[in-house]
């Protein structure tokens, strides 16, 4: 027992006297380095450059500093830390998708490895949260321009987004953008593609919409069903369906669905004139078919007894269609058709017959190869070559509002629906586009008989497309 108790306090003698040794050390002040920068948070729009200017201080200047900055999500499983730069300094374009972000700079002492950090915040607004898509061809390559609603004019958006080009000629371009859904649609005469709108990324092409193969070779419509049900896809070789925003957790990315059965050829529009039910024209049998929310049928419409036309057979062909007055659950579809000869201004509200009236007293309404219609008044406007026209759907009479350049010739004429306000003109003047903002007063006419604002830049432009918030 006794040699127990020596073996016990020599061994805590020793751990004392080494515990005494360990703490026996020479003190040495490590460089202290601090940042100091004039804001601690930051907010821009995508594709903007990121400026942060620092200040470093040091408890012992001179040392090498080492710099790394990197961003990453606030979300963890939304994505990989990216690292953007190692100057002092940062400046570089933010090609973040939109989204909140923290940005940290980590400054490295060379002599003795120690890190001081410093974390920013970091919203990127989206590049695209509003405004007009300009469709148009430029140096052998299809392109989606932008114009934004602060009147930023982004040129070949897609490809700068995408860092690449989309070779081939433009067929059509739509939006998809209600509820859970944001995407824009592009098609060429080389493929279809797909990009998320807050954004222009590309997330799909004709392979993964159409994995049994699609081509495509006429001018291309794409819509979404007033129930949003579904979203349709048509050319002259058929229409193609696949699920829309009301179905939000489903995969709306899915393919489309192949082309629903039946002999047609339709005018590349949808008309989502009644909630349940969306309208197409086929221009084969000069009638109008229809198909129901979810179902893959494309049926022959009816018509109810003394409705203004017979839906089944018109004995007329479309040349053109835009959306009227509209609401929640309903809309009126304006309906320009041809019996060779003569035009014609027909309507569809609720999926009932509407207007059916033959275009009187209109000048060059022969030769109109663009329209637009009103949703607050009874007013068309048409262009012939480098001609704009109103026409008057009550007094059943146009006059000419607008004549551009000689050599200008308009291409597309759309209304900014939100107001009925604004009438938006694209032109080209040979390969070289521009496009025009046109404010219209109470009686249809331009402000001060001009435009208010013009965009150039653009290669041959084809169509326009409003992106909405």
């Amino acid at each position: 027992m006794r040699n127990r108790l020596y073996i016990a306090l020599a061994s805590a003698l020793v751990m004392l006297f080494a515990c005494q040794k360990e703490q026996d050390f020479k003190h040495t002040d490590i460089n202290k380095i601090s940042v100091v920068t004039k804001d601690s948070s930051f907010t821009l729009t995508q594709f903007d450059t990121l400026r942060i200017v620092t200040e470093i201080r040091q408890t012992k200047p001179g040392a090498t500093l080492n710099y790394k900055w990197t961003v990453y999500p606030r979300t963890y499983l939304a994505g990989k830390a990216v690292e953007l730069s190692t100057e002092k300094d940062l400046k570089t374009v933010v090609n973040l998708s939109p989204g909140t972000y923290y940005v940290q700079l980590d400054v490295t002492d060379g002599s003795t490895g120690v890190v001081s950090q410093i974390q920013y915040g970091l919203t990127v607004n989206g590049a695209f949260y509003e405004g007009w898509i300009v469709a148009n061809n430029k140096d052998g390559n299809a392109r989606l321009s932008f114009i934004r609603a602060d009147d930023t004019l982004m040129l070949n958006a897609i490809g700068t987004a995408n860092k690449k080009d989309y070779p081939g000629r433009v067929l059509g371009v739509g939006a998809g953008l209600a509820r859970d859904i944001s995407l824009i649609y592009f098609f060429t005469d080389q493929g279809a593609y797909r990009f998320t709108a807050n954004d222009m990324f590309e997330n799909g092409t004709t392979t993964s919409m159409f994995p049994k193969g699609k081509s495509f070779n006429s001018k291309v419509g794409y819509g979404l069903t007033k129930l949003l049900a579904d979203q349709y896809i048509v050319d002259s070789d058929g229409l193609y369906a696949g699920f829309g925003p009301l179905f939000y957790a489903m995969d709306v990315t899915s393919p489309y669905s192949p082309r629903l059965s039946g002999d047609y050829t339709l005018f590349p529009y949808p008309i989502s004139s009644a909630y349940y039910t969306t309208y197409f024209y086929d221009n084969k049998y000069k009638r109008f078919m229809q198909i129901a929310y979810l179902e893959r049928e494309l049926l022959v419409a009816g018509t109810a007894t003394g409705a203004t036309f017979d839906m089944s057979n018109t004995g007329k062909t479309m040349i053109a269609a835009d959306l009227g007055p509209f609401n929640s659950s309903s809309a009126e579809f304006y309906l320009v058709m041809t019996d060779g000869v003569n035009r014609f201004l027909y309507s569809l509200a609720a999926g009932v017959p509407a207007m059916n009236q033959q275009i009187g007293s209109s000048p060059d309404i022969a030769a109109a190869t663009a329209f637009a219609t009103s949703s607050m008044l009874k007013h068309m406007y048409y262009a012939a070559a480098n001609k704009i026209y109103l026409y008057d759907m009550l007094a059943n009479s146009s006059r000419l509002i607008y004549t551009l350049p000689a050599g200008y010739e308009v291409k597309d004429l759309e209304m900014l629906r939100s107001s009925s306000k604004r009438l938006v003109v694209g032109t080209n003047n040979g390969a070289a586009g521009e496009v025009y903002y046109f404010d219209l007063d109470n009686t249809g006419n331009f402000v001060n008989n001009t435009y208010v604002k013009k965009f150039t830049g653009f290669g041959e432009i084809v169509q326009l497309v409003y992106r909405t918030k």
